[in-house]
């Protein structure tokens, strides 16, 4: 299911001009993955009615820390941890969008009825959450050609799925994000920043 990747540690991804930094850039990596169809006997088991005992497998990775000398290079600015001097907090966008299409998910299969102003599952935060992966899928532009097929038994041309992309390893992106997660971070307390002077 999975080739060798393109890039390697030995072979980082190429620069791009003007490119946003991230402190986790030098960590990318490729590999080649066929996705799955969606249907029928390539159904993945992701996108299943919500489990009282899953739990919140990404909550953890909210919240990420950064050393001064990372913060200082991002070109959008971010603060202090309350009670960690010298690290600073961020979220890589990945896992807010894993975040979204969750919420996107417990709502579609939900039985309740939500009050249009629920922190969660409100229309508005709902409407930000499919805007935020509208706008990353647009920025991200998955190119990977897919291709048509006859199927024979329908009498009609078919588009494929199953095919491979090439993808930037997010194992890797996770492992970085579990060993740099923030436990706690104080929203409420006013840091000085260094940074900001």
């Amino acid at each position: 299911m999975l080739s060798a990747g393109l890039w390697s540690a030995d072979r980082p991804c190429p620069a791009i001009e003007n490119e946003v930094y991230s402190p986790v850039k030098d960590l990318i990596q490729y590999k080649n993955v066929v996705f799955t169809a969606g249907f029928g006997r390539e159904r993945s088991p992701l996108p299943r009615p919500p489990d009282a005992r899953e739990g919140r497998p990404m909550g953890r990775l909210v919240r990420l820390r950064i050393p001064m000398d990372k913060a200082s290079q991002l070109v959008n600015k971010t603060v202090p941890i309350p009670g960690e001097p010298g690290q600073y907090v961020i979220q890589l966008n990945v896992f807010h969008q894993l975040h979204c299409l969750n919420m996107l998910r417990k709502r579609l299969y939900s039985k309740t009825e939500y009050p249009p102003d629920h922190e969660l599952m409100g229309i508005e935060h709902l409407e930000h959450c499919y805007d935020a992966l509208r706008q990353s899928l647009i920025c991200s532009a998955d190119i990977t050609p897919l291709p048509w097929r006859w199927v024979e038994q329908m009498q009609e041309a078919k588009e494929v799925a199953q095919v491979a992309h090439t993808c930037r390893d997010f194992d890797v992106i996770r492992e970085w994000a579990k060993r740099n997660a923030v436990d706690h971070f104080d929203r409420k307390t006013y840091v000085p920043d260094p940074l900001q002077n």
